[in-house]
């Protein structure tokens, strides 16, 4: 439970900037109000990450037949550094920083795609999504594959072949829905 008076005394703020804080949290996803317990830090469902993830597949879809429409070296090279930092923090089997860069070469797709309001939708939904990332933190498998479907994904953008990448990047979505349904799923064990 987030306590306003306690906040503001941890950080030695008045009350105004941790409120608007909560609300700024809690528009986003990250926490939730509950009557009569207050601010809680927002769980989620199985309907919850479906949900987030179709949406930000339907952004990515959009943001990539962009970016291939207004391919220039800047959108290749950026990609390429982010696949090259994923393949080191794989190598190093350093899953957190992978799922971080792995996030940032989806926010280089959606940057270069030049559609501002997309931006603000899409930064929404990754607040979102890092409630779920933060579960699989030690699923070097899931890595793999995500490399090897993110190196799919550059290819068909270098070769600027807007269906093949469209079809790359809904498969990429489709095995993470996958992952975490039955990561759920195993959690009840049916």
């Amino acid at each position: 439970v987030m306590v306003e008076r306690k906040l503001c005394e941890i950080y030695n703020v008045s009350r105004s900037p941790i409120r608007n804080a909560l609300q700024q949290l809690t528009h986003e996803g990250l926490l939730s109000f509950v009557p009569g317990k207050g601010t809680v830090v927002a769980s989620f469902s199985t309907e919850d990450i479906l949900e987030v993830y179709d949406l930000i597949e339907l952004l990515q879809d959009y943001a990539i037949k962009a970016c291939i429409n207004k391919q220039n070296a800047l959108v290749v090279n950026a990609l390429e550094m982010a696949l090259n930092n994923m393949k080191t923090a794989l190598e190093e089997d350093n899953i957190f920083h992978f799922t971080r860069w792995d996030q940032k070469f989806h926010q280089l797709l959606i940057s270069y795609s030049g559609n501002k309001r997309l931006e603000t939708v899409y930064d929404q939904l990754d607040c979102q999504q890092m409630l779920f990332i933060s579960t699989i933190l030690d699923d070097t498998e899931r890595a793999s594959q995500s490399f090897a479907e993110h190196s799919a994904i550059l290819a068909a953008i270098k070769e600027k072949d807007v269906q093949i990448a469209q079809d790359c990047i809904r498969k990429h979505y489709y095995h993470i829905k996958q992952y975490y349904i039955n990561k759920l799923l195993s959690r009840i064990h049916i």
